[in-house]
């Protein structure tokens, strides 16, 4: 017998088991799991060549010898006996043994497992789209007894995949920088970008609570993962105090300043007590003709930008905390 041939038609006869009804409904096959080795010119395994005798003995030897060990059954061609096979199929009681001799995982197992592993992520992560993705991801794959397009056949890519989903968990409310957080997650500065960056993007994409045009970037710097530091621009009668005794004051700068998020946090923003209203301003360019034309001085006049993200959450809540008594306004399309 020979043992490449032996594997490669016993794999065939396993991927075309795993692809039945019977495999996804977690039954014995009503039908026979088979191969046509030769039917009027057609072939199920193109290796099974009648035209040349050497090769046509090797793969019928093969396939008795299976016979023997109870892994197939077989019919030979009417008329060809012991010439010609014509078809070939699976013994199904002997599948762990067929599986063990091929060497490979049953499709079973591997779905269990993976069914398992999105169990313990779900117990772990506690982002709404996060749960969502993985809850649905474990209904349709286990009920479908495959993983479709829910996630990669690659072990190591899926590994990484819900990996990633469960480090942004983690650091949830922070932002990380792309290549810091690929070096953290995976010891890697490109691997996210290489290998997990564009399935990701794709699942924020229908479980993040997101505007539908949202580019790649917003929706991961939603999640905290950003290309650059996010900077957050802003007219008004203001001041930084920093614990190291140090003050910067912005209210000369009448054509707008910004500040990046760890500045801001390292010190308290502070609201001249002129300062009786807090106006936010989608549009960038509405925001620097409305400083430029209309701002009163009693006004503090942020760009808002319109996505969400950790930092500028941290960021309004820093206002917020300035701006006791005041009053806020904000400026934008209504969109959901």
């Amino acid at each position: 017998m020979n043992d490449t041939i032996a594997r490669d038609l016993l794999s065939a006869l396993l991927d075309k088991y795993e692809r039945s009804s019977a495999f996804r409904e977690g039954i014995a096959p009503t039908r026979r799991i088979l191969l046509k080795l030769y039917d009027n010119g057609h072939s199920d395994f193109p290796a099974y060549d009648i035209e040349r005798s050497d090769s046509r003995a090797l793969i019928n030897q093969t396939v008795i010898e299976l016979a023997n060990r109870d892994f197939l059954d077989f019919d030979w061609m009417k008329g060809e006996q012991n010439h010609i096979v014509s078809k070939v199929w699976l013994v199904y009681e002997k599948l762990s043994a067929i599986y063990n001799f091929v060497g490979r995982d049953s499709k079973s197992d591997i779905i269990d497992n993976i069914c398992l592993e999105l169990l313990g992520k779900l117990d772990v992560v506690h982002s709404p789209w996060a749960r969502d993705f993985l809850q649905d991801s474990y209904n349709v794959i286990s009920q479908k007894r495959s993983l479709g397009n829910r996630l990669p056949e690659d072990k190591d890519e899926r590994h990484n995949l819900l990996l990633a989903i469960t480090y942004i968990d983690m650091f949830a409310e922070n932002e990380i920088l792309e290549r810091v957080f690929s070096i953290r997650c995976f010891g890697d500065s490109k691997l996210f970008e290489r290998t997990v960056k564009s399935r990701l993007v794709s699942i924020l994409r229908k479980y993040l609570d997101a505007e539908n045009e949202s580019t790649a970037e917003d929706l991961l710097r939603q999640v905290g993962i950003v290309k650059y530091p996010e900077q957050f621009e802003f007219c008004g009668n203001a001041a930084i105090s920093f614990k190291n005794g140090g003050y910067i004051d912005f209210s000369t700068l009448t054509h707008g300043s910004c500040v990046s998020l760890p500045d801001l946090l390292s010190g308290e923003l502070i609201l001249d007590a002129g300062v009786t209203s807090i106006l936010t301003i989608e549009n960038k360019a509405n925001y620097i003709e409305y400083i430029s034309k209309y701002k009163k001085a009693c006004e503090f006049v942020i760009f808002h930008g319109g996505q969400y993200s950790p930092s500028k959450r941290k960021f309004f809540e820093a206002v917020a905390t300035a701006a006791q008594g005041c009053t806020w306004h904000h400026w934008s399309d209504i969109d959901y």
